[in-house]
């Protein structure tokens, strides 16, 4: 295992508001981009207060996507939002590149006051956008919500955040479907700024209810790494992995671990998350053993220290591992020689 490596501060809060939800795309050109969900304080409260019905202060409240480029020495770009076209309030951007080198970015927004838990297929609904193009200077915009709510028959979705792979050439995108109180994942895959396919519905077992997923393509296998859903910060003590030929899930193993119940980010076998149960805090990365051998093993590769580390993703640029996590209401990076 390496030294914890030194971090710094790469977005400060606005204010009272954050910067939250890193996702991390290489694109064909080989720039390295950073999305993030820039949140001005809520309305009143917490966030929880703004409608009732929303957690944190996640939408309806104005939050917009913006996004920075990393240099090779290592300086980012100054903070800049999409370019005009889409709606005017956007967060939790989801992002890949298809087999064609086009960039697909999927984000959730709202007309109104609607969020998550409120959304429904027969009313006012969360709403799924897509922007598609060669980067984010060159996006164009399709709404995607009577599609994605025609194929699930859901009352609300939503991308999960960060970074996830392609497949036979097309982004995949996990999305998180609600019909009622049940709550699955469904895989959609996209290529050219359209929807090509899905995969079928992979549900929890035994009651467990799955949330934010990151995929990994890892021999041969989509390896879907799925939070297992409960209150901000409680904490399940496991996570969910399956794996499948990208339409169909062939199994998948309940691993128990310290984990707070947060998103995170996985590329083949290495895996990224905050690796506490109490709070989102001690950042690790690991490398894991197949699930589908038996019993998950998980060697800890480098530490990311024992301070704040929420919501993360991470990009590869040559021999190291580029990590954005939260910390302090603003977005941190720390860079890991592999």
């Amino acid at each position: 295992m390496t030294a914890s490596p030194a971090s710094r501060c790469l977005v400060a809060p606005k204010g009272a508001g954050e910067a939250r939800i890193p996702g991390l795309v290489t694109l064909k050109d080989g720039r390295v981009i950073l999305f993030f969900d820039e949140r001005p304080a809520p309305a009143s409260g917490t966030g929880s207060d703004f409608n009732g019905l929303t957690m944190a202060s996640d939408l309806p409240n104005p939050n917009r996507i913006c996004w920075m480029e990393r240099a090779d020495e290592g300086r980012w770009s100054e903070p800049r939002p999409l370019p005009l076209g889409g709606p005017s309030v956007s967060s939790d951007a989801c992002v890949g590149v298809d087999g064609g080198g086009l960039m697909h970015l999927a984000f959730a927004s709202t007309d109104g006051r609607v969020g998550y838990m409120d959304s429904r297929a027969d009313g006012e609904r969360l709403r799924a956008w897509w922007a598609w193009g060669s980067g984010p200077e060159d996006l164009s915009y399709v709404d995607m919500t009577d599609e994605l709510y025609a194929l699930t028959g859901a009352d609300a979705l939503f991308a999960t955040s960060g970074g996830t792979v392609a497949v036979d050439g097309a982004v995949a995108l996990p999305y998180v479907v609600r019909t009622g109180d049940e709550t699955h994942v469904r895989v959609v895959y996209a290529r050219g700024g359209r929807m090509v396919g899905a995969a079928e519905p992979l549900v929890g077992e035994a009651g467990v209810l799955l949330d934010e997923t990151t995929l990994s393509a890892w021999d041969g296998r989509l390896v879907a790494n799925c939070r297992i859903q409960g209150f901000e910060g409680r904490g399940s003590g496991a996570r969910c992995l399956a794996w499948g030929d990208g339409r169909t899930w062939e199994g998948a193993y309940l691993w128990e671990l310290e984990d707070p119940g947060c998103n995170a980010r996985m590329i083949a076998d290495l895996f990224v998350h905050p690796g506490r149960r109490d709070a989102r805090a001690g950042g690790e990365i690991l490398r894991l053993t197949p699930p589908w051998e038996g019993e998950v093993r998980a060697e800890v590769v480098s530490s990311l220290g024992d301070g704040a580390f929420g919501y993360s993703d991470v990009a590869f640029t040559g021999d190291e591992a580029v990590v954005v996590f939260e910390r302090d209401r603003g977005l941190w990076e720390a860079a890991v020689s592999l």
